[in-house]
């Protein structure tokens, strides 16, 4: 706030001033129509040289709506300076539209177009020109509302009224108004974007109260107005309010700030504006260029079901990709982070649903728990990088024995490996534990120990026939003590536990 005051003074000091010196030039015998014509071009001129600046200042999006801002404002500015050539020389009279009332009337185009500009993540450079055709094909039908006539015709022109011009005016006025309050209240709390629908909002809202109350007084006075302050009032608003902006920057808006249902809803529906405007102006130019109005129709109806379907595409797009990530994270959930190969949670879950399997199958299912034999004392003595590598080396050798697709290899814990083995019997299971056993000799790890110079591992192995009887658990807990008994034994040792089977069966080992 303190950095805003030293621009407060002076920019309502100059504001003021304006607006006093404006009064004058229109009431002062002599100066109109000139003295009146001066403040309109003035005002807007202003207003936009306030609105380049800010679009210079400002990046992205907010450029863009600024500029689409600036662009609107240079035609009213046309318009008026038509409209004062028109007038000063009486070129056109005043009871029909002309020229400048068509650039009065499409200045809300390039408006309409920023409050219909789609979010970030919609916007791109083929929207961008599907959004231009429908303005161009806008502009065409006002030209055709306004004169009657196709553009380029030969056929004279036949104005609307005068008292039909200010009609279709608080009309365009009113929607802007209307629209670009909702526009700001589903824009974010904070940031250049906001700052900028509030700023559009107010002087749209001042705008269409100001030029109503004086296009009322011109028809009253068949032109002969001296309250053209009521038109000039809202540039030098708009004027005022952009130069006390605070300065321009690139904010993260909190994504709670994006996510309610209004705001979703009107950032999605916004593009459909302009849509809707362009099939509401074919509409009216139907009965009188039936060619033209159909024409309108269509382009809007293409245009919203290209628009859709690229963000049905988009959209189908970024769940894949959404499912993809998903399943990639999944996946690295399941893997240690140090050997690769499965971790503990991969375990849990795949020994749970082997086991199920097994109880629908009726095959075997065998568990194998690995330890690596006085693992500490290499950690002791070569250090825990050391001890990590080895750890690698041995995941690396054990997984290449356990090689089969429904066999699983984890890190169990710590030094500790398990192997799941489905559909295996005990004599099997054993096999490969003695393939395990030459694997891990093969490395040549040395760990100089009372059993020798390089590392070994003992195994326990538990197998169960039909399971159904005892549970994974109870699986676990009979490799766990195999295991035990290994290393109680003196390690480099298989051993294996009892078979375990359902109660009922009397089936021999």
């Amino acid at each position: 706030m303190a950095s805003r005051t030293p621009q407060l003074r002076p920019v309502l000091l100059f504001a003021t001033a304006f607006l006093g010196m404006d009064v004058a030039c229109s009431t002062i015998p002599g100066f109109y129509p000139a003295g009146n014509y001066a403040g309109q071009l003035l005002a807007p001129l202003l207003a936009l040289v306030a609105c380049a600046w800010r679009a210079h200042l400002a990046s992205g999006r907010s450029r863009l709506l600024w500029n689409q801002f600036a662009a609107g404002l240079a035609l009213w500015i046309s318009g008026m300076a038509l409209s004062a050539w028109e007038d000063v020389f009486h070129i056109v009279p005043f009871d029909i539209a002309s020229v400048s009332d068509f650039l009065f009337f499409l200045y809300g185009v390039p408006i309409l177009l920023a409050l219909s500009t789609p979010v970030e993540g919609q916007r791109s450079s083929f929207f961008t020109l599907l959004d231009s055709i429908q303005a161009m094909f806008a502009g065409y039908l006002t030209y055709i509302t306004i004169f009657s006539v196709l553009p380029f015709s030969t056929k004279a022109i036949q104005p609307i009224s005068v008292t039909l011009l200010v009609i279709t005016y608080h009309a365009e006025n009113a929607v802007l108004a209307v629209y670009s309050a909702i526009r700001l209240l589903a824009s974010p709390r904070t940031g250049e974007e906001h700052r900028y629908y509030r700023t559009l909002c107010i002087f749209l809202i001042t705008y269409a109260v100001g030029a109503g109350i004086y296009n009322q007084i011109s028809i009253a006075t068949n032109g002969a107005t001296y309250w053209n302050i009521f038109s000039d009032f809202p540039f030098v608003i708009l004027a005022t309010l952009i130069l006390l902006l605070p300065a321009a920057r690139t904010e993260e808006i909190p994504a709670a700030q994006r996510t309610g249902l209004l705001v979703l809803f009107i950032d999605n529906a916004s593009p459909i504006l302009f849509t809707l405007a362009l099939l509401a102006m074919g509409m009216i130019v139907l009965r009188s260029y039936f060619f033209t109005g159909v024409s309108a129709i269509g382009v809007g109806l293409l245009v919203y079901g290209i628009r859709t379907t690229i963000l049905q595409i988009r959209y189908i797009q970024a769940q894949r990709e959404l499912q993809a990530a998903r399943d990639r994270l999944e996946e690295l959930s399941l893997l240690d982070g140090l050997t690769g190969i499965a971790n503990r949670r991969r375990f849990d879950q795949t020994l749970e649903s082997e086991w199920h399997r097994a109880m629908r199958t009726l095959h075997p299912l065998s568990l194998m728990l690995i330890d690596l034999d006085h693992f500490k004392n290499m950690n002791d003595t070569h250090g825990h990088p050391y001890g990590d590598r080895c750890l690698i080396e041995v995941a690396g050798a054990l997984r290449i024995v356990v090689a089969r697709s429904g066999d699983l290899m984890a890190r169990y814990g710590g030094e500790e490996f398990a192997a799941i083995l489905p559909a295996t019997s005990r004599a099997d299971a054993e096999a490969i534990a003695i393939k395990m056993q030459e694997a891990v000799a093969a490395l040549n790890i040395r760990n100089e120990t009372e059993a020798g110079q390089f590392l070994t591992i003992s195994i326990g192995i538990a197998t169960y026939i039909f399971p159904g009887a005892g549970s994974p658990a109870q699986l676990v807990e009979a490799s766990d003590r195999a295991l035990y008994k290994a290393k109680q034994s003196g390690r480099n040792r298989i051993e294996l536990a009892p078979i375990q089977r359902l109660a009922d069966e009397s089936l021999s080992p």
